[in-house]
């Protein structure tokens, strides 16, 4: 889908209102961290309504506090907007750290397609009664929103269910509440934890920049060899037939690659084995396509000499999470992240969608090299002036 300049300023237009904070995803699945402010005795849940009337004691509200994951012991609302939260009581918190998910035993992945939106707010004792006004001294306002948009996202069995923990700029609050997606007792979003904390997690990658271009000198993909499961339509696209696509040098839709299925992959083997720290990708650098890059993505590297699409899954280990808001008019430009260096002779992206319909698409993969800290090489030079000085005094 073509972006549209009357849309987009439409799309500006209907969000003049306060700018809120970016929902980071810094993991999928894991078990909850230490400090969940949700189990604590002094916090209650509450929520707007829940399936069947509250006669289904497996889907009832106190059950996304009570530290146990899967589809028994979850809460399903039964309304347009429904939502669920947690009242920390009279006195704010720091809150700059939340986790939910449908089902983190991985049994169940229906239920959680759709727009999440999460609020706080100071008022004491908060519950559902409480107004959404956009000011956290009155009611609920709002920290962030986010899609999730494709049943077939990676990094857990059972699609985008599992267990999603977010950071946020950290926000004073008596208490947090997540508006959820679907309607009725048929498609009623399903949690089965709702976790707040006062540490963010720590993520293992980090975002450094959204648009810019590629260093044509020190991306390492560009001499690299590119590989992927499979094409869109089996490569029947000739703006999507070829795998040379990811690291050709060129952005745009019709210098890209899209993934065929729901298990699709794209990535790179090097010429040597190198010492990297960044990587950047994206939809559509060039800003014509916006579709086919919401959700989420792993990343992920092996020390198998020249690897490919067959290497065995084993063989790749993972960095981390990637999350892309599809709502987000920049989702489908080039991102670049950062994470520790590794040495690795091949990177690959595990990416969600399938098909012609939602396939992912990506125009260029980047790779660099790690840089050794500047303060470390000018600290060696100096060692090295030292050491000749006082060669020349003896």
């Amino acid at each position: 889908m073509k972006k549209s300049l009357t849309g987009i300023a439409a799309l500006l237009a209907a969000t003049a209102s306060p700018a809120v904070a970016q929902l980071t995803l810094n993991q999928i699945g894991g078990p909850a961290a230490p400090g969940n402010y949700g189990t604590l005795g002094t916090t209650s849940a509450f929520g707007v309504d829940e399936i069947g009337g509250g006669t289904l004691p497996q889907h009832k509200i106190p059950n996304v506090r009570d530290g146990v994951f899967g589809n028994g012991n979850s809460w399903i609302g039964d309304s347009p907007n429904s939502f669920i939260g947690l009242n920390f009581g009279t006195t704010a918190v720091p809150v700059n750290h939340v986790a939910w998910g449908r089902d983190n035993t991985g049994t169940f992945g229906d239920r959680s397609l759709g727009t999440y939106t999460l609020h706080y707010t100071q008022v004491a004792s908060p519950g559902a009664g409480l107004p959404v006004t956009g000011d956290p001294a009155t009611g609920w306002a709002t920290v962030g929103t986010v899609n999730y948009a494709y049943q077939g996202d990676v990094g857990n069995p059972a699609g985008i269910a599992l267990r999603h923990s977010w950071n946020f700029p950290s926000v004073n609050a008596t208490g947090i509440r997540l508006t959820t997606p679907g309607s009725s007792f048929f498609d009623g979003t399903a949690i089965d934890e709702l976790e707040a904390f006062s540490a963010p997690f720590t993520a293992p990658i980090s975002l450094v920049t959204t648009g810019g271009t590629m260093n044509v000198s020190t991306n390492l993909a560009l001499t690299g060899t590119a590989f992927a499961k499979d094409l869109i339509n089996g490569g029947g696209y000739p703006a999507h037939d070829s795998i040379g696509n990811l690291n050709d040098g060129l952005y745009g839709n019709d210098n890209s690659w899209i993934g065929e299925t729901a298990g699709s992959f794209a990535g790179v083997a090097f010429s040597a084995a190198a010492s990297i720290d960044r990587i950047a990708f994206g939809r559509d650098n060039t800003g014509a396509f916006a579709d086919r890059s919401g959700g989420a993505y792993v990343l992920q590297y092996t020390t198998v000499p020249s690897p490919d699409a067959l290497t065995l899954d084993a063989s790749w280990i993972t960095m981390g999470n990637i999350w892309l808001n599809g709502d987000s008019l920049d989702s489908a430009d080039r991102h670049e992240y950062s994470f520790a260096p590794v040495t690795a002779t091949g990177v690959r992206l595990l990416v969600g969608g399938a098909g012609v319909a939602s396939g992912r698409a990506i125009d260029e993969l980047e790779v660099y090299a790690a840089i050794p800290e500047p303060a470390a090489a000018g600290f060696l030079a100096l060692g090295a002036a030292l050491l000749m000085r006082r060669r020349r005094v003896l």
